[in-house]
């Protein structure tokens, strides 16, 4: 999932010279993969967990990286993202929202409207379904899940606009947001948005027979 991730900002226009807001950093899942490729003083990450962001560069990343790029870390628990003085270009929060409540996602997602530049870009992911979750704060590790309808509300609450991309995920469903449609993609650029991983079935069996499909068609007009 850190790959996927990773790909999925590379894809948009990430590049090493960006700022990335990593919120949900927790184990550095994909935050291994962005600290390598930022350049210094570009990688940001939220978690209320320092003892995950600390495992994760004791037994995985080392603090050789963490001394050369130099990223900055926060532990609220409040939805905060101002608290490191920096616009960002790119924020991330994967299997975020499907935890919080409806007020915590208008909250989190207002704060991602402050902190960001005018042409930033905001990959989330959320759970659709037909019901929404009535609960209230935080809930963990069960997973919520929002109806369409619910999840536009929130977005525009926030000032934003949106548009769903069918990048893999096994269980969500990915969202772009902006706070300008014009950065959003177009029905062309969501062709190459699929996260499709080959030669591994495990991922997902649809991108292997889409795969196929691609494969013997040309295939096929050549016997033709």
């Amino acid at each position: 999932m850190g790959a996927t991730q990773f790909r999925l900002l590379c894809a948009l226009g990430l590049r090493a010279r960006h700022t990335l807001l990593d919120f949900g950093c927790g184990s550095l899942r994909a935050g291994k993969f962005f600290l390598s490729y930022l350049d210094q003083r570009k990688y940001f990450g939220i978690d209320p967990n320092p003892w995950l962001i600390e495992a994760a560069i004791s037994k995985e990343i080392g603090k050789d990286l963490i001394a050369l790029k130099k990223p900055e870390f926060d532990y609220n628990t409040d939805f905060k993202t101002d608290v490191f003085s920096k616009s960002f270009d790119f924020i991330l929060a994967q299997s975020i929202f499907s935890h919080a409540d409806g007020e915590q996602i208008e909250t989190a997602l207002r704060n991602f409207h402050n902190s960001m530049k005018p042409d930033g870009l905001i990959a989330a992911t959320f759970i659709e379904a037909k019901t929404d979750f009535r609960g209230k704060g935080w809930t963990y590790p069960e997973c919520v899940q929002y109806r369409p309808a619910t999840l536009r509300t929130f977005i525009q609450n926030a000032g934003l606009s949106f548009q769903r991309i069918p990048w893999h995920h096994p269980r969500q469903t990915w969202y772009l947001l902006a706070r300008s449609r014009d950065r959003l993609p177009d029905k062309v650029m969501l062709k190459h948005l699929t996260g499709a991983v080959l030669f591994d079935s495990s991922i997902d069996d649809r991108f292997q027979k889409s795969k196929r499909n691609l494969l013997l068609k040309p295939f096929t007009n050549w016997l033709r």
